[in-house]
């Protein structure tokens, strides 16, 4: 691989673990049923928590990564398929469809908190009875696992295409290989046969 490829799945990994560590964090961090007050009015009053900015960044830096890898690797459709490399286009294909449907799913369950503070404080239950709205738990840890996945699988798919291009650039240097070899070959062939043209030609001397 290049040194240019290297640095660019290195960068791609450093988002993702950022993106998981953060997601992590927002679970850890998130506001819990029993940290929920009741003022005198009867609204939630609901504590200060830095899972809204914790879960931007760790989508964020998903869809970053997500980009520089789709930029890089480039339009995977307009791709022509070799045949010879039809093992490696199907596991890149896999990989990008997988990548594709872990970030979805982790970008939903990172940017929930988002669409909670849209709705109302208070939710009626089907007794009449009020509750405070709150995110289950394991919802930040489930959206940081898929966004680790996301970054896996984006990093799996552009080192099969890069791999597939790799092998297509080194199909000269082993044409040019054999080609060496070849006069090689016939380099040691030459004076052998200069040596026994000269010893016959003395002798009939």
């Amino acid at each position: 691989m290049e040194k240019k490829g290297i640095i660019l799945c290195s960068v791609v990994v450093l988002l993702g673990i950022i993106s998981t560590g953060a997601g992590f964090a927002a679970e850890v961090t998130r506001v819990k049923a029993s940290q929920v007050k009741v003022d005198v009015l009867g609204e939630c009053s609901y504590p200060k928590s830095p899972v809204l900015g914790l879960s931007l960044i760790s989508a964020g830096t998903l869809l970053i990564g997500k980009i520089i890898i789709n930029i890089a690797a480039g339009c995977f459709c307009c791709r022509r398929t070799d045949p010879s490399h039809s093992s490696n286009h199907t596991k890149a294909l896999t990989f990008y469809i997988i990548s594709w449907i872990t970030f979805i799913i982790a970008i939903g369950l990172l940017l929930k908190d988002i669409a909670l503070n849209n709705q109302d404080d208070e939710v009626t239950t089907s007794d009449g009875r009020y509750y405070c709205y709150v995110i289950k738990p394991g919802v930040f840890a489930a959206g940081a696992v898929y966004a680790a996945l996301s970054s896996s699988f984006g990093v799996l798919y552009y080192l099969t295409l890069n791999s597939k291009q790799d092998d297509a650039s080194n199909a000269p240097n082993l044409n040019q290989v054999c080609i060496v070899m070849a006069q090689s070959q016939f380099a040691f062939e030459n004076p052998s046969f200069v040596h026994g043209y000269a010893n016959n030609k003395q002798q009939f001397s």
